[in-house]
């Protein structure tokens, strides 16, 4: 134990001269371990960590508070390099930060410490130090249980600490913080290997009391973790779907069942078979959910057995091929006509139903050919063509109009037909709301101070609708190598017009991109490779919904004291852009070009922002008085 205990004071004075630290702090380590020495040669008492700090706990009044804090981390680097062989460690806050009366095992004091720099947790300093408490107290639960390392944590641990702490908070706020802390160290452990993914789901929404109440089966397996083999197979399975033509929202739904079932799996320790599955099933809540997960689990189990080919996905029937030949021959290249002037799915998918209206309607009343079309048939179909609002009825009139038109430039009809759809409302235009001045200096200054991982993401996302005008989906869809980084560029094709568009990227916005991607973005391997936004939680693949930009927004405002106005989404960083473009007096082609409009009267919403300009071009009154 001597020499043990010299060899490590020794080593410790040698690495704070090495480190050039300054003589009264190498002094002070000398003169706690001296005196330690004598307090126990003294005593007869043998070398503990745990001796030593209660030594100098009960020398605490008798010294001032610098002499015992520094002693204090004298003794804490001495525990740290017994156990680690190094001293390059945090500053000592409270004596529960000795592994000696922390009463956490090694695993679980080396995982907080882990857990204080990893840059997947994206937490700030002051979350981590709040959320920590809620870790120490769910490992301290975990060791009640005789476990002392992550990867023994069972969903036992994780539900017996909602029933111990969680649920005994006496306010919403408080369990909505434990519960919040408990998820993200999930989170942390699944990305680690050392637990299930599906332990995130554990406490969110009062999954915990769904699960003791419903799943609990009257016998128990001794399978640890049975659900971790099934994880990558799962995501297989989600991916063979796709495949297959289900829909991304079909996907969601069947992986949330999984989910589902793999907690079930790890509440009764039992792994899948056909047993389990048939099992499980009775277990579920007679609602209109139940079939619809047996299935989903019945399917990947066939998927694990190789009989995928089974599955039968039954093909959407499209509406408009009931159309008579001519009819559809006719609306068919009417659709290839306006995607080759570049309309998205979203549009041409619009076409394609109201052009279904109007020709079912003509299949209907008899009408066997483009010669026998009158415009009474137009305005008659017109009447009778019923849509909830006005607007929509409107959206729907001006595809008709455009089919008319396109069927006048083949020769089929009359030059004159298109002017049989009427209007059933009046244009109306709203004044464009946009961010205040005070919020943008607040995202300003938000910029100067992000660090966390979540906040270098948030600013470069925000910066780019702001500074830049663009939307959404286009952020979303970036990749890095659409940046020219020496010509300060930034080349895409946009997904709403089709329109290819190379801006310039301002210094600030360019940093933001930059420092997100080199000190926040996560190694995404295969998932994201080439995306410049994704996620910070595996599966680290890009964003795609357009929540994740208004999320972003709505993130910085409000640590900046301000609220998204009613109504507005990210687009509203657009508007913001295009109005003060506007007001800095560019043309009104300039800022179309900017904003990558395909026409400059998109454009021209944005006037009635620039109140100075308007009222430098009022209208004469003069034929008013003269009446």
């Amino acid at each position: 134990m001597q020499t043990n205990y010299q060899d490590a004071v020794a080593a410790i004075l040698w690495h704070l001269k090495q480190q050039g630290s300054s003589l009264s702090k190498i002094h002070s380590h000398e003169s706690c371990y001296h005196m330690l020495q004598l307090y126990l040669e003294s005593n007869d008492i043998p070398f503990s960590i745990e001796a030593a700090v209660d030594w100098n706990e009960h020398r605490k009044f008798n010294l001032c508070y610098d002499t015992y804090i520094s002693y204090r981390n004298a003794l804490f680097r001495l525990e740290h390099y017994l156990l680690k062989g190094e001293i390059n460690i945090p500053f000592c806050r409270s004596v529960d930060c000795f592994y000696c009366k922390s009463g956490l095992s090694i695993g679980f004091t080396n995982l907080l410490e882990e857990m204080q720099t990893a840059p997947t947790v994206s937490l700030g300093q002051f979350a981590y130090e709040r959320y920590s408490v809620v870790y120490r107290e769910f490992f301290k639960h975990a060791i009640e249980t005789g476990i002392t390392d992550s990867s023994q944590i069972a969903v036992d641990h994780v539900i017996g600490f909602w029933e111990k702490v969680v649920s005994k908070q006496p306010t919403l706020v408080q369990r909505q913080h434990q519960i919040s802390a408990v998820t993200t160290l999930m989170n942390y452990l699944a990305e680690r290997g050392d637990v299930p993914r599906c332990y995130r789901m554990v406490l969110r929404n009062g999954n915990a009391d769904t699960i003791t109440k419903t799943m609990k089966l009257p016998y128990a397996g001794s399978v640890i973790h049975p659900s971790m083999k099934l994880e990558k197979m799962a995501d297989g399975y989600l991916e063979a779907l796709g495949k297959w033509q289900y829909k991304a929202s079909s996907k969601r739904l069947y992986s949330h069942d999984l989910l589902w079932y793999f907690m079930f799996l790890e509440f009764n320790h039992v792994d899948h078979s056909d047993e389990t599955v048939t099992v499980w099933r009775d277990y579920l809540p007679d609602d209109s959910l139940k079939e619809r997960r047996y299935r989903t689990i019945v399917m990947f189990t066939r998927y694990l057995q190789g009989n995928m080919a089974e599955i039968r996905v039954i093909p959407r029937i499209c509406s408009s091929n009931t159309l008579p030949e001519w009819s559809l021959s006719i609306l068919n290249r009417f659709i290839e006509n306006r995607r080759h002037d570049g309309m998205t799915e979203k549009t041409l998918a619009m076409c394609r139903a109201s052009g279904y209206r109007f020709f079912n309607y003509l299949k209907i009343t008899g009408v066997q050919s483009p010669d026998a079309i009158t415009p009474e048939t137009i305005k008659e179909f017109h009447v009778k063509d019923e849509h909830a609002t006005p607007e929509s009825k409107n959206a729907y009139s001006i595809k008709v109009r455009q089919l008319l038109s396109f069927m006048a430039d083949e020769g089929l009809i009359s030059q004159k037909l298109v002017y049989a759809v009427s209007s059933s409302s009046a244009p109306r235009r709203n004044i464009v709301t946009v961010l205040n001045d005070e919020m943008v200096a607040g995202i300003y200054g938000f910029r100067e101070s992000a660090s966390s991982p979540l906040e270098l993401r948030d600013i470069a996302i925000v910066m780019l609708g702001l500074r830049m005008g663009i939307r959404s989906s286009d952020i979303l869809s970036l990749q890095i190598s659409d940046f020219n980084w020496k010509q300060k560029t930034l080349s895409f094709i946009q997904k709403k017009t089709r329109k290819a568009i190379t801006l310039p990227v301002p210094n600030d916005v360019g940093n933001s991109v930059y420092k997100y991607i080199f000190h926040g973005r996560p190694k995404s391997g295969e998932d994201g490779n080439g995306f410049v936004f994704i996620h910070h939680l595996a599966p680290y693949v890009n964003l795609t919904s357009n929540s994740a930009t208004r999320n972003a927004l709505q993130r910085i405002l409000a640590v900046c004291g301000y609220e998204l106005p009613y109504g507005q989404g990210f687009h509203i960083t657009r508007k913001t852009f295009a109005t003060r473009l506007l007001t800095s007096h560019n043309s009104i082609h300039d800022i179309a070009d900017a904003l990558g409009h395909a026409r400059k009267e998109t454009s021209e919403v944005y006037l009635e922002r620039d109140e100075g300009g308007m009222r430098l071009c009022p209208l004469p009154f003069g034929g008013v008085i003269g009446l």
